[in-house]
C-alpha cells in the first residue's frame, strides 16, 4: 500500500507567500537593525532557561514548567521560513506520477548529500559565534537546495518532453 505524505498542490501556493513575506521581514529586520539599531525585546515561553540547573539566585523566577525566555526576533524568522519551505518543497506537483515521484526522491537524496557536504566543511572552517548561524542556516540550505534540484529537474524534463512532441 502506497501512502503519500506530501501536501496537497495549493499549499504550495500558501508556501511561497510564507516565504516571501519572511524573506521581506528578514530584509526590514536587518536594515532596521543595521540603520537604526533597532532590536525589539521579545518573550517567549521556552521549556529552558538561562540557568536550566537553577545555579543562580532563585528570586523572580516562575516556578512552571514553561519559563518566559528572551528571544530575538530571528526566532520568529526560523519558524516561518521554515514551514515556508516545508510546505513548497512536500507539497504535490499538479500532475503527480511516478515519474515525478522519483524525480523528487532523486532530487531529496542529491540535497542531503551537498548540504552535508557543506555542513562538514562548514564545521571544519568556521568558529564561534557565526558557527551556530551557520549550524541555523544548514537546515535552510538543505531545503533550498532540495526545492531548486527539483524544480530545475522537472523544469528540464518538462521542457525537453515539449520538444520531442
Amino acid at each position: 500500500m502506497k501512502k503519500n505524505y506530501l501536501f496537497p498542490h495549493r499549499f504550495k501556493a500558501i508556501g511561497w507567500v510564507v516565504t516571501g513575506i519572511t524573506l521581506a521581514a528578514t530584509i526590514a529586520f536587518f536594515v532596521a537593525s543595521i540603520c537604526y539599531d533597532w532590536n525589539p525585546d521579545l518573550k517567549m515561553p521556552a521549556l529552558f532557561d538561562d540557568d536550566p540547573l537553577g545555579f543562580l539566585s532563585d528570586e523572580g523566577k516562575d516556578p512552571g514548567l514553561f519559563k518566559m525566555a528572551d528571544c530575538s526576533i530571528f526566532t520568529f524568522i526560523l519558524i516561518f521560513m521554515t514551514i515556508g519551505l516545508i510546505l513548497v518543497g512536500f507539497s504535490r506537483e499538479k500532475v503527480e506520477d511516478e515519474f515525478v515521484r522519483q524525480l523528487r526522491e532523486r532530487s531529496l537524496v542529491w540535497a542531503t548529500l551537498v548540504s552535508a557536504a557543506v555542513f562538514l566543511f562548514g564545521t571544519l572552517t568556521i568558529y564561534g559565534m557565526v558557527y551556530m548561524y551557520f549550524a541555523y542556516s544548514i537546515y535552510f540550505i538543505f531545503l533550498l537546495l532540495f526545492i531548486i534540484k527539483f524544480n530545475v529537474s522537472l523544469h528540464r524534463f518538462n521542457k525537453g518532453g515539449e520538444n520531442e512532441e
